[in-house]
This record gives structure tokens, sequence and C-alpha cells, in this order.
């Protein structure tokens, strides 16, 4: 019975971590800032420039953010492979219990 739940529990974190990284834009690496660009328009000169700020937001991607360990498990990569993992070693279990 654990072993099932264990492979349950693996299916339901591949399906709920692909639908949050196709919810954050399907992005390869992961993003700790998103870009806020406002377009200004000169009055004096009749120009335009473009201002970028960058404001503090995370969005869920493929890879991690960065290549240290700590970063590791804020990426869908992680999430996938630990599921992967999971549902093969119950898979296994099941198989060598019969």
């Amino acid at each position: 019975m654990l072993w099932r739940v264990l492979i349950i529990i693996g299916i339901l974190a591949t399906l709920i971590g692909g639908a949050v990284w196709i919810n954050d834009g399907m992005q390869i690496y992961t993003k700790d800032q998103d870009e806020v660009v406002t377009i200004v328009k000169d009055e004096l000169f009749g120009t335009t420039r473009r201002d970028v700020a960058y404001v503090p937001a995370f969005k869920f991607g493929l890879l991690p953010l960065d290549s240290t360990v700590a970063a590791t498990p804020a990426c869908y990569g992680f999430v996938l492979g630990t599921s992967v993992v999971f549902i093969a070693f119950g898979w296994w279990k099941l198989r060598r219990k019969v």
C-alpha cells in the first residue's frame, strides 16, 4: 500500500509542478525578478525613452536560478526528477513484492 501511495504522490507532484511551470510561462530558467518597462514621453522634444525597472517576483522555471545546491529545489527539473525516482522506486518495490 505504501508503494502505491508513493507512486500516486510522484504522479501528482509531476502534474501539479507541470501546471505551475506552465502557468508561470514555461521559462527555461527560474527567475526571481520581473522586468517592468515604462515608456516616458518627453513633451519638450517630442521623443520617448524607455525606463526599465526590476521588481522582485518568483517565476518557476525548468532549470535552477544559479548553480548553487540551495537553488536546485526551486525548479521544475528537481520536482520532475524526484517524482520519476518516486514512481520508479514504488513500481520496483511493487514488482519485487509479487
